[in-house]
């Protein structure tokens, strides 16, 4: 008898998912992410779009991530529980670069949970230092490891380290004014100690 409540939620769930699943992979000319990310949060489905923002398929796992960075603006405690997986995903080869830039965008703003520093760091100087990729990626990358590093004078040293590279003139704009205002950071965190 327990079944049928059951089943009636995983049915619930799985046409809820499948609703989701669709405007998701619309045409971008309709697609409001904004928009996207209340009707979610306010219909209860944030467990249906990160299983879509983890999903294979490239162009549903980034606009669910993109959807999933608007959700985060609006109820950040809401999308908390599930940054291990989120992390976690950035261990996934071939991921989309919106996936990996709107992962990256969460922690703008917020902190980067303590258990996954080391991780993070290691993954965010590969796309630091990688210059094929793409720039935004690198950009949040490069906020995402000085939020780190604050606290260790040894980070923000290797940090700074990376970022005066030789080849700086040769970077785009974006990230030429990004790691001139994460060095003036730098400068004045070191002044303050």
């Amino acid at each position: 008898m327990n079944q049928k409540p059951q089943i009636l939620n995983t049915l619930k769930t799985k046409t809820a998912q499948t609703a989701l699943v669709a405007e998701l992979t619309d045409d971008i000319r309709g697609f409001k992410a904004p928009e996207l990310a209340g009707r979610v949060l306010k219909q209860h489905l944030l467990k249906e779009l990160v299983d879509c923002a983890l999903d294979k398929d490239q162009l549903l796992s980034s606009r669910a991530m993109w959807v999933l960075g608007h959700c985060s603006d609006i109820d950040y405690e809401a999308v908390r529980k599930y940054h291990d997986k989120l992390i976690r995903n950035l261990a996934t080869p071939g991921l989309h670069n919106g996936v990996i830039r709107n992962t990256l965008r969460l922690y703008q703003q917020h902190p980067v949970p303590e258990e996954h520093h080391s991780f993070l760091l290691d993954k965010c100087y590969e796309y630091i230092k990688d210059p094929s990729e793409a720039i935004a990626v690198r950009s949040f990358a490069i906020t995402v490891v000085f939020s780190i590093s604050k606290p260790y004078p040894e980070l923000l040293d290797e940090l700074k380290m990376v970022l005066m590279h030789p080849d700086s003139q040769e970077e785009s704009p974006g990230i030429r004014s990004r790691v001139k205002n994460t060095l003036k950071a730098i400068d004045k965190l070191q002044k303050q100690k």
